[in-house]
């Protein structure tokens, strides 16, 4: 099959990338405002956000918490008709699980599982309205294998798979479209516990058959293929992209 540069044109829509301001989000922003779409930015870092906006030309930003439901409300309702959402926004903690504290431990579920599904539930119950629409969860590597010290974001994570399938069968008879992008070990800040440390680096480096660290670039291209036509008869389900870690 070749994909022809006309079935990754977004021109004419509109698409929602949480967590913009940084990592894979801000590659997803810029991506698919390099194809066409109209890009609504998300994030809690307004600084990153204006930089993002004074970058990409023509979008909108919206500073919002994912851990607050009234401030998920007030993203769509400044969003308008989003045809492509990147659920994307996240966070990690990383440590031995018996050492993290109660309250780090809430707000990694909040934001990473309650969180997406609350932004699904608002921007999508719209896009049913509508009978139109894309959905691409970020989920991560993280939720096909067990993972020392990052106990609670892979839990999340596995959950974001989950919910992944089962919106997705209840959504796609009616025009809904779901999937997921599941990043294995990305060069964003996200990853600077990993980053920092020398022996850690080249320790991860190790356990991945292609021999590096993904770029956020490469999953944003994945996603924006996902949200395109090329792709639209995969539904429910969360693609790996980590350069052969889970294999191992």
């Amino acid at each position: 099959m070749k994909i022809e540069a006309s079935d990754l044109d977004f021109t004419g829509k509109r698409a929602l990338v949480t967590g913009a301001a940084s990592g894979i989000g801000a590659a997803m922003a810029r991506t698919f405002h390099a194809h066409g779409a109209v890009v609504v930015l998300a994030d809690r870092d307004a600084d990153g956000l204006s930089r993002m906006a004074a970058e990409l030309a023509g979008s909108q930003s919206v500073v919002f918490d994912q851990a607050d439901l009234a401030s998920i409300e007030a993203l769509a309702e400044a969003a308008g008709a989003v045809d492509v959402l990147l659920n994307n926004a996240g966070v990690l903690w990383s440590g031995p699980f018996a050492e993290m504290p109660m309250a780090e431990l809430d707000r990694v579920v909040t934001i990473n599982m309650l969180g997406p599904m609350r932004v699904a539930h608002v921007i999508g119950t719209a896009m049913l309205a509508r009978g139109a629409g894309v959905i691409v969860n970020t989920a991560s590597q993280l939720a096909f294998h067990g993972s020392a010290e990052r106990a609670v974001y892979a839990s999340t994570k596995a959950g974001i798979a989950q919910f992944t399938k089962s919106i997705a069968a209840e959504w796609a008879p009616r025009g809904v479209r779901v999937v997921a992008i599941a990043p294995g070990r990305t060069l964003t800040n996200i990853n600077s516990y990993l980053l920092d440390d020398p022996e850690k680096r080249t320790a991860a480096v190790e356990g991945i058959p292609a021999g590096r660290l993904a770029e956020a670039s490469e999953m944003a291209r994945l996603a924006l293929l996902l949200a395109s036509d090329v792709l639209n008869y995969v539904v429910g389900e969360t693609v790996i992209s980590d350069g052969g870690y889970v294999l191992l």
